[in-house]
């Protein structure tokens, strides 16, 4: 066997033994696919729409009834019920037919004609914060829409113009900018960090088995043989193919499912490709360095799993870091996914410059060496014990 294609004999050995086990290459071929797209169309919906509302209107005077029609004609929500109690009110939140409801008092437009305050009353199920944050804007929208059009109206009564009651009900005028996600999508907010998330996890859920399947199936010693008992050829040739097949999933997702759903990236297209390409690299050699350590694939597989189930969470994509106590925000940032995310969100979304994603950059290149390190060191290790044992 020629000792300079080593790498080369390894990749090629590596490649044939993907495609002999079932469980590698659909894990690392179909699976990938399959779950960016049904994420995708799970999460397809960009806006939340027709949420169901439920009214309990005790007034049933024509402010009630104009209220009722500007819930039912906003997009966000839709008026399924209406209720006649406070305790049938719960009963459909508790059913799940609903996740709003507007309660409008006896008496309300008469106290409100008679200059007496009205209280009516928006009920929300907090359990989805991005429905209920919803149902909130867009129902003290309405109420404060009504409430400036009776306060004009009254002035107009009083020999106000038009304008001078303009200006006395809006006092103060808001202009509102919402940056990166506009649209409060679910799509482009939480589909790109969970796909990747899941790219991670799949990268290395195969990594892991990498090494530790030699020992578990007794070829560690035919490995040696084809890699010329060389470290780097080792790493090198178990590299290249399932690097090859991470990437081509990374264009996948960037290259065909994030436009087939009219997902765009707002920043430069080159730097964040080449910033998650980096990221599948470090996950790679990061489960490998795992593979390299224990022997056991059952024990190998478990210390992934544990080591990523809280990723997700740590990342800050679902609550932010800063809010965290202090020592779970420290212990987040050894886990590999929050650097990257972090990073990724900046130049994916707001489209910042390289500069500022350098220190998660740097942590992802600090993830990279210990990995090669620890690679390094065990294989060396193994190897010397292999020679030991047959000398």
């Amino acid at each position: 066997m020629n000792k300079k294609y080593a790498s080369f004999n390894v990749a090629k050995r590596e490649l044939s033994r993907i495609f002999e086990k079932k469980s590698l290459y659909i894990l690392s071929i179909i699976v990938p696919a399959v779950v960016f797209l049904l994420f995708a169309l799970i999460l397809s919906k960009s806006l939340l729409r027709n949420i169901p509302i439920a009214i309990y209107d005790e007034d049933k005077s024509s402010l009630s009834l104009l209220i009722t029609r500007y819930v039912g004609s906003t997009a966000s929500m839709k008026v399924v019920v209406y209720v006649n109690s406070l305790e049938e009110l719960k009963n459909e939140f508790r059913k799940g037919n609903i996740d709003g409801a507007f309660y409008l008092p006896r008496d309300m437009e008469k106290n409100v004609k008679g200059g007496k305050q009205s209280h009516p009353v928006i009920f929300i199920n907090a359990m989805n914060l991005i429905k209920s944050n919803n149902i909130l804007n867009d129902g003290e929208k309405i109420i404060k829409t009504v409430s400036g059009g009776i306060l004009l109206k009254k002035l107009r009564s009083a020999g106000t113009t038009n304008n001078q009651g303009m200006d006395i009900v809006n006092t103060v005028k808001i202009d509102t900018q919402i940056m990166f996600n506009p649209n409060y999508s679910y799509e482009y907010y939480l589909f790109p960090g969970l796909s990747v998330f899941t790219l991670m996890m799949i990268i290395m859920l195969t990594s892991v088995l990498l090494i530790s399947s030699e020992f578990t199936h007794n070829t560690f010693p035919d490995l040696l043989a084809v890699a010329q008992n060389k470290i780097s050829a080792i790493i090198i040739g178990k590299s290249i193919p399932h690097l090859f097949i991470h990437f081509l999933n990374m264009f996948i997702l960037l290259g065909v499912i994030f436009p087939l759903f009219g997902i765009g990236i707002n920043g430069q297209v080159i730097l964040t490709i080449l910033f998650l390409a980096f990221f599948i690299i470090v996950s790679f050699f990061f489960g490998l360095a795992i593979s390299s350590l224990f022997h056991d694939q059952m024990l190998a597989t478990e210390i992934v799993l544990f080591y990523n189930t809280p990723a997700f969470i740590f990342s800050g994509l679902t609550f932010p870091l800063w809010a965290m106590p202090k020592v779970i925000a420290g212990i987040a940032q050894w886990i590999l996914f929050t650097p990257f995310l972090s990073g990724f969100l900046k130049l994916y979304q707001m489209g910042a410059p390289f500069s500022y994603v350098m220190s998660d950059l740097f942590k992802l290149i600090i993830f990279l060496c210990l990995s090669l390190i620890v690679i390094s060191l065990a294989l060396k290790h193994h190897i010397k014990l292999y020679k030991k044992r047959i000398s």
